[in-house]
């Protein structure tokens, strides 16, 4: 019998490699995190950091009104938006040592007060080139050094008050820091947005760079992203400061103590976690999804317990249980997300995120 057009296109449809539903589901989420969220996230975090830039310009021009106020807001408002923003790595952010050099943290046995004491002896404005900072030590630049500047010791008192050079040169090392972390959030943000940057090749299933080669594997990065920020926020921010008991909790290594952000640095995280979460968790099945937003609500109302100078709380017997509480919380999240979300979506995330726990 002979085989009509219509019977033999039929034919070659049912041959046809169908597509994966997962792959499709997958590629949306992925394309929707990175539109509603993620850059987003880095538009803010540039438009802080160029506000910060802008704000200690006007201090090196008018040192004498001594507006350190002015300057303590912008850093705040900067890391507020880094606190939104680092939880994804995969990218530029990932390229040049860009991450360790907007915010050097954890930091070892002091190192930035060391390069930062060595850079304002050095008073050489050469130090505070471009092409000297991206190859100079990551320690003495980003918000871990301007948080030195503002708020340890007499530092904020020396922007003020220092006469001569002395002050003028430690003014000039917070300008030269502050324009640095505006130049890496601006490039950071244009090699997502461009033509050929980042959100179009995940788009076009194109490779970006050697960072990945499809947008299978874009996902899956991605999404290991945000497993993977559960272990900066339980084991980085609060397992190394609680240590294994009061007794032994270290406060000093806290993030951002000094300024008295340790506790906020870690809700901003855990915010940003929790809408990003809600992004690429939007087709799957729902009470997956209730039980995780139960989780975050649980973790958010144990961390808005926690006193903002989180590292003394988790030394005081009295307090520590609060900070435990966050713990527990937050750790709740990281394992069902790790738990159901890959599978849901059918992604596969690039290591195993609980390693080490």
């Amino acid at each position: 019998m002979q085989t009509t057009p219509l019977l033999k296109l039929a034919a070659e449809v049912k041959a046809a490699p169908q597509p994966n539903p997962k792959a499709a589901q997958a590629a949306r989420a992925v394309l929707a995190a990175v539109d509603r969220h993620i850059i987003p996230s880095y538009r803010v975090l540039a438009e802080a950091a160029d506000a910060q830039e802008k704000a200690w310009t006007a201090f090196a021009a008018n040192r004498a009104a001594g507006d350190i106020e002015s300057l303590k807001a912008a850093y705040n408002a900067t890391a507020d938006a880094w606190a939104r923003a680092q939880l994804v790595k995969t990218g530029p952010l990932s390229l040049f040592l860009r991450y360790e050099r907007f915010a050097y943290w954890p930091e070892a046995r002091n190192v930035t007060q060391r390069m930062l004491d060595q850079l304002i002896k050095s008073n050489d404005p050469k130090e505070l080139a471009p092409e000297t900072l991206v190859r100079d030590s990551v320690a003495a630049q980003g918000l871990t050094a301007l948080e030195r500047l503002l708020h340890d010791g007499d530092n904020p008192g020396q922007l003020l008050k220092a006469s001569g050079q002395a002050g003028e040169w430690r003014t000039q090392i917070g300008l030269g820091l502050a324009r640095n972390m505006s130049s890496i959030a601006d490039d950071v943000l244009a090699e997502w947005t461009a033509r050929d940057g980042v959100r179009a090749a995940i788009a076009a299933n194109k490779p970006w760079k050697t960072i990945f080669a499809d947008t299978p594997e874009a996902a899956s990065l991605l999404l290991t992203d945000l497993v993977s920020a559960f272990r900066l926020m339980h084991d980085v921010k609060l397992l190394a400061v609680m240590s294994a008991s009061v007794d032994v909790a270290r406060p000093r290594v806290a993030e951002s103590w000094r300024s008295g952000r340790s506790q906020r640095n870690l809700k901003l995280n855990l915010e940003s976690a929790q809408a990003l979460t809600r992004i690429w968790d939007e087709t799957t099945p729902a009470a997956h999804r209730t039980k995780i937003d139960s989780l975050y609500a649980a973790a958010l109302k144990a961390m808005d317990a926690v006193p903002a100078d989180l590292g003394e709380a988790a030394a005081d017997p009295m307090r520590r249980p609060r900070v435990e509480a966050a713990r527990a919380g937050i750790k709740a999240v990281q394992v069902e997300i790790a738990a159901t979300l890959p599978t849901d979506l059918g992604i596969t995330l690039g290591f195993n995120s609980l390693d080490g726990d």
